[in-house]
């Protein structure tokens, strides 16, 4: 009589004290949809329209700081034009600096009263090929603007400071974030190849406006140097761009 009772005990107590291992399958985290992304970070990402054209950009800190390629807005007076995600507000912002040696990054400067939405920078130790990747920009005409792409990230170049990928970007994508699966900032988009045109003799005349999937970026790493550059001084007064 009294086995039976200590049993279910013994029992009980292994189960509370944890040493019988959990036999529930974990909890599955909830994914985070392509849909979540872009709802996340669209709101940071702008236009910078330029005497020269027009790239994109975005927000990279609450009081209105913003990245962008240098040759969007090299060779251009000191005060270029940002408009917001939201398509109507339009602003100047100053060209506050350029990166060294080459790098093809800047940052811009607006004033606006209030917390404006940034975008998080992520690891790069977590890119890795086949990785799925997003690219927000305006692509081509200003009426595009805030055009979402997907693709995947097809290699590592330059010992892993450019990422390849396919996330489609055209003219006017430049400056504009390559995001991964939690939205945060791996690269910026610099740069796609166009289709090859050939002329009757099989010779190549000219590149095409449409994209093959060969897209660059230039890799949160080197973002991360130049914003460290930046906060200490360290950026160019013009582009450095060759």
């Amino acid at each position: 009589m009294k086995t039976k009772i200590f049993l279910p005990l013994l029992l009980t107590t292994l189960i509370s004290t944890s040493i019988i291992p959990n036999i529930l399958p974990p909890a599955i985290a909830k994914p985070i949809t392509a849909n979540n992304i872009y709802s996340k970070a669209s709101p940071a990402v702008v236009t910078v329209r330029s005497n020269r054209g027009h790239g994109s950009g975005f927000l990279v800190s609450a009081n209105g700081y913003i990245i962008t390629n240098a040759h969007v807005v090299q060779d251009t007076v000191a005060v270029v034009t940002v408009m917001m995600a939201d398509g109507k507000t339009e602003m100047p912002a100053d060209v506050v600096g350029f990166a060294r040696n080459g790098l093809d990054l800047a940052i811009l400067k607006i004033n606006r009263k209030g917390k404006l939405p940034t975008l998080s920078l992520g690891s790069q130790k977590s890119v890795q090929v086949g990785n799925n990747v997003y690219a927000i920009g305006t692509p081509l005409e200003e009426e595009n603007q805030s055009t979402f792409t997907s693709g995947i990230v097809s290699g590592l170049r330059d010992k892993g400071q450019t990422i390849q990928h396919s996330a489609a970007i055209n003219s006017g994508n430049s400056g504009g974030p390559l995001l991964n699966e939690r939205g945060e900032v791996i690269g910026v988009n610099s740069s796609g190849m166009g289709a090859r045109v050939y002329c009757s003799d099989g010779e190549v005349c000219g590149v095409s406006r449409g994209n093959v999937g060969i897209n660059y970026a230039i890799s949160v790493n080197s973002l991360r140097s130049f914003l460290q550059d930046f906060k200490q001084g360290k950026v160019s007064r013009r582009s450095t761009l060759k």
